[in-house]
């Protein structure tokens, strides 16, 4: 009989392999949830305005535990009083287009302490005025820089009951209700602290270790693996055009993919679209355990009703 591990069962089994406990107590690593969504036009003030949204709204959830954060890219993370956090939040809208957001809101106060909860975003910018590159290819004022992401992570304990289980379900689902997003995926994760390059030699075993984790850590590397271009001319480093998107007779630079699957897979229109259509999807997908929902602009497709470790008595 093949062995299931509830995240109830998973965590009184592993919680202490999952983390990594630093010298003075403090933790470097812990087992948690994630959703990491990747997005359209992160540098127009309608979807930075969503964007906000959804911060305020994981804050009305899990405000309580959030105590720091940092309000720009090179900015200090630290311990955030009211008037940190409204720099946050302002820092969001108030950003000129040309310039990214990055910000983040955690229950850490330190860069090098793992978070229970956290939220952040990076954005895209936009041109701010038209260019054309010494090779001839032009970009032009307002064209995106390329995708946004968001990512959050709440902890594994949460999951461990169902009203835990409808709390992060329901966030998600709000967070793809707001944002016009590409892809992206959710499921059990190591959750590293922001200073996260110090234990990627731990993230690599745990990710040997237990099939089921998403490895994220670097998930504001991973926007251009979801988003397409195309270009003319010889080849990418003698373009005569560039396009975002796949431009109907152009070369193709990026051609697009996903990341993988997870317990959440999350689908937008491009990759739909490639798989035949919403009505093929749930076709092929049609099976008492896996449960495929429409919000906005895309699928979320839920493969069993809680995530699975794939703890080694488990399996693949």
């Amino acid at each position: 009989m093949t062995t299931i591990l509830t995240p109830a069962q998973a965590l009184a089994r592993y919680k202490e392999d999952l983390s990594v406990r630093l010298a003075d107590n403090r933790m470097g690593v812990l087992p948690g949830v994630i959703g990491t969504v990747y997005f359209e036009r992160g540098s127009q003030p309608e979807v930075r305005q969503g964007i906000l949204d959804c911060f305020d709204r994981f804050d009305e959830l899990f405000g309580e535990h959030l105590k720091g954060g940092k309000d720009t890219d090179l900015g200090k993370f630290t311990k955030r009083a009211p008037a940190g956090v409204e720099k946050i939040r302002r820092a969001i809208v108030d950003t000129p287009s040309y310039l990214e957001v990055s910000v983040i809101r955690s229950s850490s106060t330190d860069q090098d302490t793992a978070a229970e909860y956290s939220i952040q975003t990076l954005t895209g910018i936009a041109a701010d005025e038209d260019y054309v590159s010494p090779k001839g290819w032009k970009a032009y004022r307002g064209q995106e820089s390329g995708l946004s992401y968001l990512k959050f992570n709440v902890p594994m304990d949460l999951i461990a009951i169902d009203d835990g289980i409808a709390q992060y379900e329901n966030f998600l689902r709000y967070v793809c209700g707001k944002l016009v997003v590409q892809g992206g995926y959710g499921g059990l994760s190591p959750v590293l602290a922001y200073s996260y390059h110090r234990y990627m030699p731990q993230e690599w075993a745990l990710a040997e270790r237990f099939s089921g984790l998403e490895i994220d850590s670097t998930a504001h590397l991973q926007s251009k693996e979801y988003d397409p271009v195309s270009y003319e001319g010889e080849s990418v480093d003698h373009m005569t055009a560039f396009y975002p998107g796949l431009h109907p007779g152009a070369k193709v630079g990026r051609w697009g993919f996903i990341k993988g699957v997870n317990w959440y897979t999350i689908l937008g229109e491009l990759f739909v679209d490639r798989l035949g259509g919403e009505a093929a999807i749930r076709e092929a997908l049609n099976r008492p355990d896996i449960h495929i929902e429409r919000i906005g602009s895309c699928l979320l497709i839920r493969a069993g009703d809680f995530p699975r470790l794939g703890a080694p008595e488990e399996g693949l």
